[in-house]
């Protein structure tokens, strides 16, 4: 499938052939995004977007021209919603007749789309189904479309940042018994926000759009010791953060890179809490970064802490076959070296249909 993510930092494109039970890598590029033309999961300047996706796909020569892209942002709405079990074909009636009760906008005005996760019996006997509702307003899909009609692409798919990032770590999620509740948290650190998805036996459960992400970092570094924001952006990625345990650095950059993680911490807690009100018996097991700022030195150690959860840095790389006889040692190690950013690309890539 050939996928597209539009980044606040960067756009990346890639495309996978599956073979077996694995993924073949078929070509991939990355690009700068224009400055201020995406944020928060919306596109501000789709004629600058299109311009960079052109002239990305011109340059590594992908001339697919059906791409499936993802949305995500504060407006994006995904909730888990029961209802009486039904026949496939009145699903999304019945989804239709419930969205008022979630969705805080016009209906008619939004996308809606919805996905049966199971089926049980309540307490009364009657057979139930979970349903994971998504809906999102039209006004912010349509500058994608815009976007896409440009560069002469047709958008296959419109899928959730969040639902990429399970299937990119699909292999990292615990095996667990059936009256087992093992929750997973990905916090995929980006550059103008972080996405925060809960993963339950491989199901989206959860998921929160927070507004603090790698551009927050530069921009407090930038203020503190008065530099432009390409400067502070280097010394983020320099600098090595220190978890409370170990010794307080007196450096300045390190402790805004600190502040805003914390900040960043903090409404994950929130999120973690309020869940765990809802869902009694759930048992939280690890966390798995990726994004942009997740290269953070010492950024795994910090969070775990702060947490108080085991913390890696995930690969969306991991089991996809790349041929050295197709790309060079150079193109290799600078796909892997970009791996923390490009979880949703890789994930919407590995989607089937």
């Amino acid at each position: 499938m050939f996928a597209i993510d539009f980044g606040a930092r960067s756009i990346k494109v890639a495309k996978l052939n599956k073979i077996g039970n694995n993924y073949e890598l078929d070509n991939y590029g990355i690009t700068l995004s224009p400055e201020k033309s995406i944020a928060n999961g919306e596109i501000l300047n789709p004629i600058a977007v299109a311009d960079s996706l052109s002239k990305l796909l011109k340059e590594i020569n992908l001339r697919d021209n059906r791409a499936i892209i993802a949305v995500t942002g504060q407006k994006v709405i995904v909730r888990e919603i029961v209802l009486p079990l039904m026949e496939e074909k009145e699903l999304m009636a019945g989804v239709i007749w419930e969205a008022p009760k979630y969705v805080p906008y016009n209906i008619e005005e939004s996308i809606i789309d919805a996905k049966k996760i199971e089926e049980f019996e309540d307490k009364e006997g009657n057979k139930m189904m979970r349903i994971l509702l998504v809906a999102v307003p039209k006004s912010v899909v349509q500058p994608y479309v815009e976007v896409l009609k440009k560069v002469k692409v047709i958008p296959k798919i419109v899928d959730i940042v969040s639902s990429a990032h399970i299937r990119a770590f699909e292999s990292y999620f615990s095996e667990v018994k059936e009256e087992d509740s093992l929750t997973d948290l990905i916090l995929s650190i980006g550059a103008s926000g972080t996405i925060l998805t809960l993963v339950e036996k491989g199901n989206l459960k959860f998921t929160r759009d927070i507004l603090m992400g790698g551009n927050d970092i530069n921009e407090a570094i930038a203020k503190s010791l008065n530099l432009s924001f390409k400067e502070a952006e280097k010394i983020k990625r320099e600098a090595e953060i220190k978890s409370k345990s170990e010794e307080e650095s007196e450096n300045e950059s390190k402790k805004m890179v600190a502040k805003i993680l914390e900040q960043i911490a903090k409404e994950v807690r929130k999120s973690l809490s309020y869940y765990k009100t809802q869902n009694q018996k759930v048992k939280y097991n690890k966390i798995i970064l990726c994004g942009g700022s997740a290269n953070i030195n010492g950024i795994t150690e910090f969070l775990s802490e702060e947490l108080d959860l085991p913390a890696e840095l995930g690969d969306p790389l991991r089991g996809i076959i790349m041929d050295e006889r197709v790309f060079s040692r150079e193109d290799i190690e600078n796909f892997k070296k970009n791996k923390a950013s490009l979880a949703t690309v890789i994930g919407l890539a590995k989607r089937e249909r």
